[in-house]
């Protein structure tokens, strides 16, 4: 295709990740889907994608990338750059939590926050000199709508959240003028691999609860019946939106997009305010 991007995607091991990666192949970019032990636990996941691409004729290519780990993300980057170069990042990579905080320690937190936030400035520290030195580009970052709305039992993964919400849109500022555009993805629920893999608290506290350890098992057999019956989100929707951002002319994109019928709503009302107190606050610097 004629506008065929370079897409660098973290995390493409299940989920958002690896049906972007597909989705986006399949329509003639060029996709480096990274994604850890590509050789060990996730071997089985980095063969399905390398045999799809293979068999189809899709130039995608699976890179071993761990955000948590500077020489790898500096190998597979140099590795996309020598293949041509990279037009796109998509820091999609992260890691959820459920449970009382008190049970979580503080390895626990520091390892959600080294995945969820520190694997993105990581990656941005690696990949943006290059867009810098093309004088363009487009950074996405999966966030989340918890990255503006707030239930409890899922406190560290929120304050990632949040903490991505305030680094990419202060970054955006810092890398408009520069040719770079930024986009954030605040998706509600959805059903993928994702919560197979949440962080649970080290110890056990709920006993000492009370009715908050209640409404915790409540909210939780909720969520999960929501799950098994199909009542959350199609994954698509969100693909469908990363594709979209990553083929749309450059100059026009959103600074965010709310996606999923039970928090779309909401996280869109938040995202409107802040913008007008942003308008007002840096309207007059020039930078809305």
């Amino acid at each position: 295709m004629s506008n065929s991007k370079r897409v660098f995607i973290t995390g493409t091991s299940a989920g958002f990740g690896f049906d972007t990666a597909k989705a986006l192949a399949a329509k003639g970019h060029t996709v480096y889907a990274t994604m850890r032990a590509v050789g060990g636990k996730n071997a089985d996941k980095a063969a399905a994608l390398a045999r799809w691409a293979e068999d189809g004729g899709h130039p995608l290519h699976v890179l071993e990338l761990d955000v948590t780990d500077e020489a790898s993300i500096a190998t597979a980057v140099a590795t996309a750059v020598e293949r041509g170069g990279i037009d796109v990042l998509i820091n999609n990579a992260g890691i959820g939590t459920w449970g009382i905080d008190e049970g979580y320690s503080i390895d626990q937190a520091r390892q959600v926050f080294d995945v969820n936030v520190l694997g993105m400035m990581r990656m941005n520290r690696a990949v943006i000199p290059h867009l810098r030195a093309a004088g363009k580009g487009l950074v996405i970052y999966l966030s989340s709508g918890l990255g503006r709305i707030v239930f409890p039992f899922i406190a560290i993964y929120t304050a990632s959240k949040f903490a991505i919400e305030g680094y990419a849109e202060s970054m955006s500022y810092e890398l408009a003028p520069l040719g770079i555009e930024s986009v954030i993805v605040q998706p509600g629920t959805y059903g993928t691999d994702f919560f197979a893999n949440w962080v649970l608290p080290k110890t056990d506290v709920t006993g000492a609860y009370g009715a908050t350890a209640q409404l915790y098992e409540a909210i939780g057999n909720g969520f999960k019946e929501r799950l098994e019956s199909g009542g959350v989100g199609d994954p698509a929707e969100v693909v469908e939106i990363l594709v979209e951002e990553v083929e749309r002319p450059a100059g026009g994109r959103p600074l965010r997009r709310a996606v999923g019928q039970d928090t779309k709503e909401q996280v869109s009302a938040i995202n409107d305010a802040c913008d007008q107190v942003q308008d007002q606050l840096l309207g007059p610097l020039g930078l809305r």
